[in-house]
């Protein structure tokens, strides 16, 4: 038993090793393709952005909402705040079962009108449409319930204008977000979709529907999210558009040409609606080779409530690595096919054998190694990979720390930033390891209902803290 054990940890030590070099190679990589677009973003001079006001495109805002009646009111004002010229808020109520509708009517004083809605992509039945003479650019869609994707598609089929942003109805986007999304739009005539920065906002002192001023949340739990969020997005994201492979525009802030989303046939009914409708983007325009863009703007902010407990945040990554499997699958024809260019061969493996498979991976070797040690077999080479992996996780996070603080400069000095470079010495234990079960576990019961709305408990947005 002991030699099958001892073979067993050595065969699989090489394999950790071969794997740890060609991720780790890969991680480089994108940090590499990053750091060469900060420096570019460092070199330009900001414009002031209203000067591109003559030469914007009009904007549908879809706001899909489940049974967000604590944040809803606090969101769309934000949202009817912004600075922008042409622009409308389209709120689809998805059949919740609380007062988000009532809420929104009263609040707003809108009333039930008559609305011819176009049928490019099919949806549930919609119940009704409201509006007001007050604030024609406010228009809220009372439809039967099916799921995130499909309030989506209702919003797109009642919308009025060429591109369309998808925001979750817990967010904030800053005032001059649509500019600097817009802007991707005009300057490359065949981009199809654009995908803008999600921040934190808990810490955060907010009023009136606008982050006043950013800070650190007090738990660890929301600590350890910024700096998952730094190397999401600054890191990871930056560096695979710089090849024309991003393949999630977030759920939470996207920029699309409703032409080329109505063309691949809208969003489908799966829990990861995001991820999958940008990987069907990519197959649709690249297997019709029909030039195409989909870019990320790395100064156009959102701010998102994070879960602040164990409990939902489980609730959250399982569905996260539900969506990303499903959208793999989806299109695994994708998978190490050259006619999908960079796509195809760098970053579908990448997502696949990295990113969702990487945690089997992960939780096997630290079976392992738990077994090798209560039987005496620890191997010194697993010890090792393990300690290297951890130190590369932090150098990793580093890396998004100080692209943060180069580039952006949004948290209050030196002291906020200390502060997260000592979270990420940590947060390789323990929080890693939970993150790696919870998304192992979100292969069991695979085939969960696509319609569920992922839900965690909301805060009132103005005059606090959150």
């Amino acid at each position: 038993m002991t030699n099958i054990l001892q073979q067993v940890i050595y065969i699989y030590t090489y394999f950790l090793f071969g794997y740890f070099v060609v991720v780790n190679t890969m991680y480089v990589s994108l940090i590499a393709l990053s750091w060469s677009r900060l420096n570019e973003f460092i070199k330009i001079v900001r414009a002031d952005q209203t000067a591109f006001s003559g030469y914007t495109k009009p904007v549908s805002l879809l706001v899909p909402a489940y049974n967000e009646v604590t944040t809803i009111v606090d969101n769309i004002q934000s949202l009817l705040d912004l600075d922008y010229p042409q622009f409308e808020v389209v709120v689809i109520n998805d059949g919740s079962k609380d007062d988000t509708l009532k809420e929104v009517i009263r609040h707003f004083g809108l009333r039930k009108i008559n609305f011819e809605v176009n049928s490019n992509i099919p949806c549930e039945e919609i119940r009704g449409i409201y509006s007001s003479f007050q604030r024609p650019e406010l228009v809220v869609i009372d439809k039967a319930n099916g799921g995130k994707a499909d309030a989506l598609n209702a919003g797109i089929n009642v919308s009025r204008y060429p591109l369309f942003c998808a925001v979750d109805a817990d967010s904030i986007i800053e005032k001059d977000a649509l500019f600097r999304l817009v802007k991707s739009f005009l300057k490359y005539s065949d981009t199809i979709a654009v995908g803008g920065i999600v921040r934190i906002a808990n810490g955060c002192h907010i009023h009136e529907g606008s982050v006043r001023a950013v800070g650190i949340p007090k738990k660890l739990i929301e600590k350890f999210q910024i700096i998952e969020y730094f190397r999401a997005f600054l890191t990871s994201r930056v560096g695979w558009q710089r090849v024309n492979a991003l393949l999630i525009i977030s759920g939470a802030f996207g920029l699309f040409s409703k032409n080329a989303v109505v063309e691949v046939g809208g969003y489908r009914k799966t829990i990861g609606e995001d991820m999958e409708l940008t990987v069907r983007m990519h197959e649709h325009f690249r297997r019709l080779k029909k030039a195409y863009r989909i870019d990320f703007v790395s100064d156009a902010v959102c701010w998102t409530q994070a879960p602040d407990n164990l409990k939902d945040l489980r609730g959250q990554r399982i569905r996260w690595h539900r969506g990303l499997a499903d959208a793999l699958l989806k299109n695994i024809k994708m998978l190490f096919n050259p006619r999908y260019g960079t796509v195809g061969m760098l970053a579908m493996p990448y997502f696949f054998f990295v990113e969702l498979l990487g945690p089997v991976i992960e939780l096997i070797g630290y079976v392992i190694m738990a077994i090798g040690f209560f039987h005496g077999s620890t191997s010194l080479d697993m010890i090792y990979i393990f300690l290297m992996a951890y130190l590369f996780g932090i150098f990793f996070s580093f890396s998004g720390i100080f692209m943060e603080e180069l580039a952006y400069r949004r948290y209050n000095g030196i002291g906020d930033i200390v502060v997260l470079f000592g979270v990420s010495l940590i947060e390789q234990f323990i929080y890693r390891q939970l993150t790696v079960v919870w998304r192992v576990s979100a292969f069991f019961n695979y085939k969960k209902s696509s319609k569920r709305w992922g839900t965690i408990d909301r805060k009132h947005f103005n005059n606090k803290n959150i």
